[in-house]
């Protein structure tokens, strides 16, 4: 087996133990904040409620209920802080994996020394934040984080309104935030699969414009939840190869690489990713590396090329 494919199937498994645990961080840090908003809603409750009602001309008094959406939207602002370094962190380690893996793949199956050095943190920055569909990043999880405070207020205007106990309020702001919780694991894994496709083929374009002159190739996972609408049919596009610096087409979409589509239907909870084949090289000039390891690629040509 050539080293891209042993490439491609360990980031593969890298990419899904990192999604498994930073959804297990994400769902630790809704569970706190979601704990928090319940305690201090309890103290509401037990200040202030007539026969197990508290209502909303009684939490109009005194600002009481700005004052406590006021305190909601600190806690949400932490989460927001806490929700975007968790998903940075898991975006850029992503990045490093399939470059470095796919670099150190092309080198040592081409037998060639390619110049690659270490990525940056400017590098890593651009395309965590690289539009898609035309909106950054940063500008999705503010979008995120404005709608779950109006979500919040709205559910918790609506039970005042209604007179509603403690445990069916805290049950409306537990479904708002599980909701908002979801949209953020959705957010992780659609911009981590984006990124890490990136990733390879920046490495592979830089290979290719280096003298291994290479071709891409859209792969499929190939089972019922492929989307296969008009406007967006992976299934078509299953096995079409196109030169590196080439681009897909099919309905709505075209791009370099999945999840990178430049809409909704084709790059959202994208599961597609490409694979690499070697079509010439023009010089074989590093015998040296046959065999050689990741790790020891990793330490030996990175430290050399700074």
């Amino acid at each position: 087996m050539s080293n891209l494919n042993k490439s491609a199937e360990e980031l593969e498994k890298l990419l899904d133990k990192r999604l498994d645990q930073s959804e297990k961080v994400i769902g630790k840090q809704y569970a706190s904040l979601l704990n928090e908003i319940r305690i201090e809603l309890a103290k509401l409750y037990e200040k202030y409620e007539s026969g197990g009602v508290l209502t909303y001309a009684e939490m109009a008094k005194y600002d009481r209920l700005t004052k406590f959406l006021d305190y909601v939207n600190t806690l949400l602002g932490t989460n927001y802080k806490d929700l975007k370094k968790t998903i940075y962190d898991v975006l850029g380690e992503s990045y490093l994996d399939g470059y470095y893996l796919t670099a150190w793949a092309i080198e040592t199956d081409t037998l060639s020394k390619l110049n690659y050095s270490a990525v940056t943190s400017e590098t890593i920055t651009a395309m965590i934040e690289n539009p898609i569909s035309g909106i950054k990043l940063s500008h999705r999880l503010q979008k995120q984080r404005a709608d779950i405070i109006y979500k919040i207020q709205q559910e918790v205007t609506q039970g005042l309104v209604k007179g509603e106990s403690y445990k069916v309020m805290a049950t409306r702001l537990k479904g708002a935030l599980e909701g908002d919780a979801n949209k953020a694991m959705r957010i992780v894994r659609t911009e981590a699969h984006r990124v890490q496709e990136s990733s390879k083929l920046d490495s592979a374009v830089h290979a290719n414009n280096n003298g291994v002159i290479m071709l891409k190739e859209w792969n499929s996972v190939e089972d019922q939840r492929v989307r296969h609408k008009s406007n967006a049919n992976h299934r078509t596009l299953n096995g079409k190869k196109v030169s590196i610096d080439g681009v897909f087409k099919q309905g709505l979409g075209e791009g370099p690489a999945p999840g990178q589509m430049g809409v909704a239907s084709h790059d959202i909870n994208c599961r597609c990713f490409l694979t690499y084949s070697v079509e010439k090289v023009e010089k074989v000039d590093a015998k040296e590396l046959d065999g050689m390891v990741f790790e020891t690629w990793k330490k030996e040509r990175l430290k050399s090329s700074k």
